[in-house]
């Protein structure tokens, strides 16, 4: 079936000001146009748009004002929006606190707090129950953990699959008191007639029994669904069962969600303090849901804080490896100055911001700010405008630093490494099943800096629709020259 072309639209707009209407018109790309036609894709599934930064007045545009499902690159909204309301120097932290000076009370419970940490491991929990114990804490009758931050403190216990692969940490739902990401690090060895399966680091009360079978195939061709973890909870702890297939002399890790983030902080914690104070048998309780009779107790004393890396470094792992978790996190960190739904009103927050930069927010649909969603919507124009304001603000380098670039690093790494296209540009890529994307900018020949937000949605997109992207990028990097100076 032949795909109908629509017109290619030549804009202006600077920022924060009404749209006049359109000067000139043009055809797509052909490049664009071919893919588009290889793949089976119509016309209605791209919208994007690009511009010089340095002469905004015209931008080469398709579609660019549709509400389009965004993928990844709705972090940069996310990203943009923490740099202005938060500041480069945000941090989350996870505090430990008693109700008396630890000096007069050696034994009495404390209180362990996140507080939109996104970086809370094994090795700083250690840390912070050690400078307890240094202080004079001796005997813990019961560890609380506090994960009220966040609103609901447990998100995830509501939560549907998103998808076949719950498990899996691109899903992972966070909370307030994220330790260890709640996931764990499964070590799998074999050799010719043996497998062995080890959690890092160990944890005390769990058994590991495997019925794996050994096979002659590469190690390199293994994949984590030829393996099946089954947790059971038992009297005295838990059996993890593995089954499945394993290659011979293969050695591989891997991170998955196996236990309830409330048991894993439980098994670890005991550990950490039995390891610490010699006191077996810890008592560790989620202050939502406390026994009958007890309540956490109050904690004006600050023991010890564990304080994340500033918002400026944390950018860099949020988009450059597009995580879903640490983005949800500092999503939830817009809302912190009330009280309610976080979600709700981290939303409300971004959305007073926009209306102060009178950006239209018509197209704009939030949910979790990640864009790991069903319902996120925006258009390439809102977002390619919250770009152009980011490229001027005073924290661009810091932003603009924490994107991808092109055939180096991140989620672009293996992505424009041929000459001409290589390093050239900075770029936050966004894959579902129906979406692939692309938003960033260019450093296009003979044209300087360019904004660029491209968006691809329908049911084939993530089999399909990369190349149409790539093409666009290369037709912007190869033609733009000529066209924008025709367009003047």
């Amino acid at each position: 079936m032949r795909v109908k072309l629509l017109p290619l639209l030549w804009v202006l707009f600077p920022l924060g000001a009404a749209q006049p209407q359109t000067t000139e018109s043009a055809q797509l790309p052909q490049r664009v146009q071919q893919r588009m036609q290889q793949q089976g894709f119509p016309t209605d599934a791209l919208a994007f748009i690009a511009y010089p930064l340095h002469h905004p007045a015209a931008a080469l545009s398709f579609q660019a004002d549709n509400a389009m499902q965004p993928a990844s690159t709705m972090k940069l909204l996310t990203s943009v929006a923490a740099l202005e309301l938060l500041g480069t120097d945000y941090s989350g932290k996870t505090e430990l606190r008693a109700a008396q000076p630890a000096a007069t009370t050696p034994s009495q419970a404390l209180v362990l707090r996140g507080v939109g940490a996104t970086e809370f491991s094994y090795a700083q929990a250690w840390w912070l129950l050690q400078q307890a114990y240094q202080a004079g804490i001796r005997h813990l009758p019961a560890l609380w953990l506090d994960r009220s931050w966040a609103a609901p403190a447990r998100a995830d216990l509501a939560a549907p699959y998103f998808d076949e692969s719950p498990e899996a940490y691109y899903n992972l739902i966070p909370d307030a008191l994220f330790l260890e990401r709640a996931m764990s690090l499964v070590q799998l060895k074999s050799d010719d007639h043996s497998f062995s399966a080890q959690l890092m680091p160990a944890m005390a009360g769990v058994t590991i029994q495997n019925d794996v079978r050994l096979n002659d195939q590469p190690c390199a061709l293994w994949h984590h669904s030829h393996l099946q973890f089954k947790l059971q909870r038992q009297p005295q702890g838990f059996l993890l069962q593995l089954s499945g297939d394993f290659p011979q002399h293969c050695q591989r890790q891997w991170y998955r969600q196996l236990f309830n983030r409330a048991d894993q902080s439980r098994l670890m914690l005991q550990q950490l303090w039995q390891q610490i104070s010699g006191q077996p048998n810890l008592t560790v309780l989620e202050a939502s849901t406390p026994p009958e009779g007890t309540a956490m107790p109050d904690t004006p004393v600050l023991l010890a804080s564990q304080q994340d890396p500033p918002l400026a470094e944390r950018l860099r792992s949020i988009n450059k490896n597009s995580d879903n978790a640490l983005t949800r996190l500092l999503f939830l960190a817009l809302a912190q100055q009330a009280s309610g739904n976080h979600q709700a009103l981290a939303e409300q927050q971004v959305r007073q911001w926009l209306h102060r930069l009178q950006l239209n927010t018509d197209s704009l649909v939030l949910d979790n700010g990640s864009g790991l969603s069903r319902t996120e919507r925006i258009s390439p124009r809102l977002l390619a405008r919250l770009l152009q304001h980011a490229w001027q603000a005073h924290y661009a380098p810091e932003f603009v630093s924490s994107l991808p670039l092109a055939g180096v690093d991140g989620t672009l790494k293996n992505r424009f490494k041929t000459p001409g296209l290589k390093q050239q540009a900075r770029l936050k890529t966004g894959t579902l099943r129906n979406v692939v994307a692309l938003a960033g900018y260019l450093k296009v020949p003979g044209q300087g800096d360019w904004v660029l937000v491209a968006m691809l949605n329908h049911p084939y997109a993530s089999y399909k629709g990369r190349p149409v992207l790539d093409a666009l990028v290369e037709d912007l990097m190869g033609h733009s020259a000529s066209n924008h100076s025709q367009s003047r």
